[in-house]
């Protein structure tokens, strides 16, 4: 038998950049060579790896005989992990060239389980995951002298490295992985031609805007600093190239200054680009040459020499030298950027300052300190919100411009320039702003996620959804916000995991209770301080939450699969205890940590009662969520009679709770698997409930007349008409109604109404809504549709009392259903308007959207008849895309026949026409008779249109629409 697979005392899940480089043809090196020889050539080449790897922060994980492998972003988080792998693979590739040897290199990024107590062991490995074995493979592909890139890698580092797409390789799964092959670094930002326009900061480019006009008027003080200052995301390098642009527009110089998070090997410094630029001709090679051309453009002899000794590497002094020595260096800049000024006013853009070095920000000290105010020349820095110099933030001169998050309507703007205004598009861009809380750049990346995924389809503004699946957290941003979080204490992290681990919003004391620290107030506080949470509220328990979604996911993200399932169970055990039984959404709340927990005797039961009280405030989709853990913690548990009888209950519950919430498919899924329950178990009750919902679906999702049939059958099996449960009678005058056989329905409800129907009978059992209301609102629609509409008012009027008096909300939105379809009948299109918007209303602020599609369509058609036409049309086609995209057959072809008669009404016949011979096929198709009947002649609709053209549509024209 295997050993068990050892503890991990200390692991996290963390996004690396993995790296493999080892010796081409090493054995020609070695075999012909005595051992220490050898020695000597394989390590000296060794060494040149390992020093490189850790210069760029990688960790050497083995060395492997004739190579290394190294990890980048563990076991502290880089947000450039990638970037600093391919910057050391530069060097060491250069390095070992120089020498006549070669090495190849593979690099791959991704997630891996990282185990903090294997690392300095050779024998050990402390990173698990695909990343590593896609990168030796990248590496046993590579050419000599070369570096082959994995194709998430590629992604990653575009901006800043040169590749070129290689050969597909297959490494065991299903489809080949695309490789990249490594041509070389970039000295600069890749800047993208196609980049949509900045949203938002208006306000700042304004204010710049007026500071750069000063440069070319007759101001006396035209110098101005200006510190642009944000999170990561929040746009600052958007907003820097937006500001180029405008000054280039104004015919200004402008130098873009970057500086780098760390510096390719034997690159220029970042000191050495930006005295290039301002002086705006190449540096000659030797200090001499140098110095002199210093002098000429306006530094003194003493500050040039001091300049070229900060440049030149080979000089005595290092490159950052001695303080002195750069207190002078930084005075001749100063004095370049002055000339440089004099001769063109100037726009200097410092972007990322918050990586500078002592050089930069020396510089940058001196250039706010020491520049003249009659300097025609515009400093602007961005800096995150940590990470600047203290030397610099404090300069009085240096006006800032805190960067925020995107507003509401710019967020919108900025979805609706990537996505496009397809109204398709609403439910995954709520999605996109929640989770990203106004920040620019993790909803641009989450959109390119989408967009590789093949969730969002089409071009940049032109997209519609494709199958959605849940955003999963982009790398680069679960990169940048790993490493936020290692800057963090143990004691933070872990307390930030915990709280992960409760949930988005957590409870202070189920959090206090579950990490059990006497100093959690504190660390509470430091975190909100740090903007890693928001307190939400204080009363009546304090409640905080994470600052976003994506924050929240990339801490989560990090933990173990084996902690997490710890942590959960034991937060569903603490949730049982008497201290949080008052705890607003408790019993959801157990329900989901237990399943994560895999404790699944709580989780059926605690998702079971949560549903219940779901559905009793017509909760529907919060009810769907807590049956379906149910139903899947059902299945965990020993297959005995009780259990599988629970699971027939719970699937039937599921069904029930689906259909209102719109989710037919999983509707008819649960009461397909709980009838084949229940005939199994042989019990005839639970398989007679099933086959009442099948009707109810049948009804709405699949065919009229089978619905109608099966309706038979039940009844039937039920002992007949006078024996049935009222419900079932109900059900059935319900599928009649539909069907155009309102004297039939009529027979029924009178049947279902009487005391005498009910002896013996369970209220509920078939029925969530109230069964009174419900005869009342279809006893009306039969006698509208008889044309007894004196008779239909009197229960029109018991309908709307039946649903007012109801706790169930789902219970108003019907009869409303109901009263707007008798409404329309009588043409009272305003009532039909009220009725509907009502029903709307109600549903979006319970989540029970299953009539939205025809309450869409019956607004819609009354607002045509109001004189509104194209905002009934909107209603109307959004209520067909929401019934198409839920297979509500039934509530789509009602929404064809109001869009068929709009058309009419607009005049636009030849779409009319159209849509009635769709239209026609689907009402034979699924047998809707009632639909049959109401659709007029394709001459009645040229008819009208006739009228339409010589504007004498009256009521009778009107009616002939309607009927």
């Amino acid at each position: 038998m295997g050993s068990a697979r050892p503890a991990l005392t200390r692991a996290d899940r963390r996004m690396v950049t993995a790296f493999f480089c080892d010796i081409v043809e090493s054995s020609k090196l070695v075999i012909p060579q005595d051992p220490e020889d050898a020695y000597d050539q394989l390590s000296g080449i060794i060494d040149i790896m390992r020093r490189h790897v850790l210069a760029f922060g990688g960790t050497v994980c083995q060395t492997l005989g004739d190579g290394i492998y190294a990890v980048f972003g563990a076991p502290v988080s880089q947000e450039n992990h990638a970037i600093r792998a391919c910057y050391a693979a530069d060097a060491i590739l250069r390095e070992v060239a120089r020498g006549g040897r070669a090495v190849r290199i593979g690099i791959c990024s991704g997630e891996v389980l990282w185990d903090h107590m294997a690392v300095g062991r050779q024998s050990a490995n402390p990173a698990t995951g695909p990343a590593i074995h896609i990168a030796a493979k990248m590496q046993q592909s590579a050419p000599p002298n070369g570096a082959r890139l994995a194709d998430c890698t590629a992604r990653l580092i575009s901006d800043w490295v040169e590749t070129r797409p290689s050969m597909l390789l297959a490494l065991g799964g299903d489809e080949p992985t695309q490789s990249h092959e490594f041509l070389g670094l970039r000295t600069r930002r890749r800047q993208y031609d196609d980049c949509l326009p900045l949203v938002g900061r208006e306000s700042i480019r304004k204010q710049l805007g007026l500071a750069m006009a000063a440069l070319d008027g007759d101001h006396s003080t035209p110098f101005s600093a200006h510190l642009v200052q944000g999170a990561a995301g929040l746009g600052k390098t958007r907003l820097i190239r937006a500001l180029s642009d405008m000054a280039r527009s104004r015919g200004l110089r402008v130098i873009e200054w970057q500086v780098p998070a760390v510096e390719p090997v034997g690159a220029p410094s970042p000191l050495h680009q930006l005295v290039v630029e301002l002086l705006d001709c190449p540096l000659p090679r030797t200090g001499g040459g140098i110095a002199a051309m210093l002098r000429a453009a306006g530094a003194s002899p003493e500050e040039a020499d001091a300049l070229v000794g900060v440049l030149l590497p080979s000089n005595d002094e290092s490159r950052g030298g001695a303080s002195a020595i750069l207190a002078l260096a930084v005075s001749a800049v100063v004095a370049l950027a002055r000339s440089a000024a004099t001769r063109h006013p100037l726009v200097l853009l410092v972007e990322d300052a918050h990586w500078a070095d002592t050089a930069v920000q020396a510089t940058l000290s001196a250039l706010l300190q020491q520049t003249p105010a009659d300097t025609r020349m515009v400093l602007v820095l961005s800096s995150r919100e940590e990470g600047l110099a203290a030397s610099i933030a404090s300069q009085t001169v240096l006006r800032k411009y805190p960067l925020s998050p995107l507003a509401a309507s710019e967020v919108n703007s900025l979805l609706d320039m990537w996505m496009g205004q397809s109204p398709a598009l609403e439910a995954i861009k709520a999605d996109l702003s929640r989770r990203a809380r106004g920040n620019p750049f993790f909803m641009v990346e989450c959109i390119r996620v989408l967009m590789m995924n093949g969730a969002l389809l089409g071009d940049v503004g032109a997209m519609l959804p494709g199958p959605v699946p849940k955003i999963p957290l982009p790398d680069t941003v679960q990169s940048l916000l790993a490493a936020r979080l290692d800057m963090l204490d143990e004691e933070a992290r872990q307390l930030l995991r915990a709280a992960s681990v409760v949930g988005p919003t957590f409870d202070i004391a189920v959090l206090a209770a579950h990490f059990r620290s006497a100093t959690i107030g504190d660390r509470l506080q430091d975190l909100i301080r740090l903007g890693f949470i928001d307190e939400t509220r204080l009363l009546p328990r304090q409640e905080c939450s994470f600052h976003h979604a994506l924050l929240h996911e990339a801490v989560y993200t990090g933990i173990t699969r084996r902690d997490r399932q710890h942590q959960h169970a034991a937060l569903a055990l603490l949730l049982g205890d008497k201290e949080f039984v008052q705890l607003p959404g408790r019993l959801a709340a157990q329900a989901r940590h237990a399943s994560s927990g895999c404790l699944w005797d709580t989780a059926v039961q605690a998702g079971r009662a949560a549903a219940q009280d779901a559905l009793s405030r017509s909760l529907a989709v919060e009810a769907v969520s807590l049956l379906s853990i149910a139903v899947e913690a059902n299945e965990k548990l020993e297959d005995t009679h009780e259990v599988m009888l629970d699971g027939i209950d719970l699937r039937l519950a599921l069904a029930r709770a689906a259909m209102p919430a719109g989710d037919g498919g999983r509707a008819l899924l649960a009461l397909d698997r709980a009838v084949v329950l229940a005939r199994a178990a042989g019990d005839e009750s639970r398989a007679l409930a099933g086959m009442v919902q099948q009707i109810n679906y049948e009804r709405v999702y699949g065919r009229l007349d089978q619905a109608v049939a099966l309706t038979e059958t039940v009844i039937a099996y039920s002992g007949g008409m006078t024996r049935a449960h009222p419900e079932l009678l109900i059900i059935a005058a319900a599928c009649l109604l539909d069907d155009g056989s309102a004297e039939q329905a009529l027979t029924l409800l009178d049947l279902a109404e009487r005391t005498e129907a009910w002896i013996n009978h369970e209220r509920g059992l078939y029925l969530t809504l109230d069964a009174g209301m419900v005869i009342a609102g279809k006893r009306a629609c039969c006698l509208s549709q008889l044309g007894r509409d004196a008779e239909a008012e009197i229960f029109v009027q018991k309908a709307l009392q039946g649903a007012q008096a109801s706790s169930y909300p789902f219970n108003r939105i019907y009869a409303r259903l109901d009263l707007a379809d008798v409404r329309m009948r009588q043409r009272r299109f305003g009532d039909v308007l009220a009725f509907s918007s009502e029903a709307l209303n109600i549903s979006r602020a319970t989540g029970s959207t299953l009539l939205d599609a025809i309450n869409l369509a019956r607004r819609g058609l009354a607002l045509a008849y109001l004189g509104r036409v194209s905002g009934g049309l909107a209603d109307i086609e959004r209520g067909l895309r929401l019934a198409q995209s839920r297979g509500a057959a039934l509530h789509g072809a009602w929404a064809r026949h109001a869009r068929m008669l709009v058309l009419a009404l607009a005049g636009r016949m030849e779409e009319a026409l159209k849509e009635r011979q769709e239209l026609a096929r689907t009402v034979q198709e699924r047998g809707y008779g009632l639909l049959r009947r109401s659709m007029p002649e394709e001459s009645d609709l040229k008819a009208m249109a006739h009228h339409l053209s010589t504007n004498s549509l009256g009521v009778a024209g009107r009616s002939a629409l309607l009927h």
